[in-house]
């Protein structure tokens, strides 16, 4: 799982576990709130309620009350409000009063169910008899518990004297379309807040994941021989994991260049060595003035080869680690070629190749040794893989800004397995006439010094047989 998608996730999930818990406590805290205000406000009923019936005594036995209160509760009960109370509608009356003497004997009840009943043992008549604040809920049905009602209970008192007790209830399901209507609102809350958070969780992780993703991709292109500066700025912990590795890239890539070097002056001294050597050999043998003057042109000039290929697979070197070119100047590029097919002749000669030359004048900026080294490569390769008395192919053509030499032999081809492999380093072919493998650095070089002039090389087996290769650069 990558990063994003934990920082997402994680972010989420607190963010849920957040919301639920603050749900948790509205609706832990909202109902007893609700309750609590419905008790407050019937406290101030039955209070109210309990003076005007106070005030209705004409003698000292609360009975005579009762007539003015039948009337009065008969009319309420018949009123019909269609009342729109926020999302709730009210249509008709729900509170329950009764009245009980001093006793607790009930002598009036709103819904004419309990006249006569002895209410001393309920909670709100006991202790509002006994002069303290009496409130009970109690249920109609035992097993249903949204038939509560909720009693709070004052007494009526003439000129000091306790008279009895009146009692205002009111259904707790009349509340119930109050607390649902919050309580949909308040969930209706949290799903927004969630869809916020979920906005701010994606912008949260894409933030805390960009210099991750930018680190990764500085990894990938330094992975693909790209190079770049470092993508993370500031003094953060990225920006010093990017440094570190910024200096671990530093010192791999001085040991692998140092190595690739290495095996790149190998590979091209290898040549020049040997006729050293052979030359070298037969000079001491060598009586004839002519032949041996000869030898020593040979030897004077395979060293200057020596001293021109150590300079210029240095000047690679430097070009290659600074990934581009320390002194480019313009060439012309035909002359090159040409000079590549004289320096080989003997190797055309031995295999009795014939060629087909076009190489109109030609000019490209860049590296004349370099250009040389990359086209020698690319011939080298034809003429290995070319049968005996076979024909080459060295066309220079132009293609609007940019020139294109192509260089086919008439050979076996390419095998499908090698041609995603064939600019690997160290990866090479059988030849088709010795079974012998080359080093396996030729192509790399050429695509080294394709890309440090800004063109590319390609590969490939002609239509026609034989193998063809492309070098394409910008020309001047």
């Amino acid at each position: 799982m990558n990063f994003f998608i934990r920082f997402f996730v994680g972010y989420v999930v607190v963010a849920a576990v957040g919301l639920l818990l603050a749900m948790k406590m509205f609706t832990d805290q909202f109902v007893p709130g609700a309750r609590q205000a419905a008790e407050e406000t019937l406290l101030q009923t039955s209070n109210l309620l309990a003076e005007w019936v106070a005030h209705d005594l004409r003698e000292a036995d609360i009975s005579t009350a009762r007539t003015s209160m039948e009337a009065v509760f008969t009319a309420y009960a018949q009123r019909r409000f269609g009342a729109q109370i926020y999302s709730v509608l009210k249509h008709t009356p729900d509170l329950h009063i009764y009245i009980t003497n001093r006793q607790g004997i009930v002598i009036y009840d709103s819904q004419g169910r309990d006249v006569g009943a002895d209410y001393a043992r309920w909670r709100d008549v006991s202790r509002t008899l006994q002069g303290e604040y009496g409130a009970r809920t109690t249920r109609r049905d035992a097993q249903d518990s949204t038939s509560s009602v909720m009693y709070v209970a004052a007494p009526i008192r003439q000129r000091g004297e306790l008279m009895g007790v009146l009692s205002v209830g009111k259904p707790s399901q009349s509340l119930q379309g109050f607390i649902d209507a919050a309580h949909a609102r308040a969930w209706a809350s949290v799903l927004w807040l969630f869809g916020v958070a979920l906005v701010l969780a994606l912008a949260f992780s894409y933030w805390m994941t960009h210099d991750l993703r930018r680190l990764v991709a500085y990894a990938d292109e330094v992975a693909a021989g790209q190079r770049e500066h470092i993508p993370i700025a500031g003094r953060g912990e990225l920006r010093r994991l990017a440094t570190a590795l910024e200096r671990l890239r530093s010192e791999l890539d001085g040991k692998a260049h140092i190595e690739k070097v290495t095996q790149l002056l190998a590979h091209e001294l290898k040549s020049p060595i040997a006729a050293l050597r052979g030359a070298a050999e037969l000079l001491s043998d060598e009586t004839d003035a002519t032949r041996r003057a000869r030898l020593e042109a040979n030897i004077d000039t395979e060293s200057r080869r020596l001293q021109r290929i150590v300079e210029g697979v240095l000047d690679l070197a430097r070009a290659e680690n600074r990934g581009q070119l320390d002194h480019a100047e313009p060439v012309a590029f035909d002359e090159v070629v040409r000079e590549v097919l004289e320096s080989r002749h003997e190797r055309l000669s031995a295999k009795s190749l014939t060629l087909d030359t076009q190489l109109p004048p030609t000019r490209v900026m860049g590296n004349r040794f370099l250009l040389r080294q990359a086209v020698g490569n690319l011939l080298d390769n034809a003429v290995d893989f070319s049968p005996n008395a076979g024909h080459l192919t060295l066309h220079l053509h132009h293609e609007g800004t940019h020139v294109r030499l192509d260089v086919r032999d008439q050979g076996p081809g390419i095998a499908d397995y090698a041609l995603p492999r064939l600019f690997e380093r160290f990866y090479s072919t059988p030849r088709p006439d010795t079974g012998e493998r080359g080093t396996g650095l030729g192509l790399n070089l050429v695509q080294e010094v394709a890309r440090l002039h800004h063109g590319h090389i390609t590969l490939s087996n002609h239509p026609d047989g034989g193998a063809q290769a492309l070098l394409t650069l910008p020309m001047l």
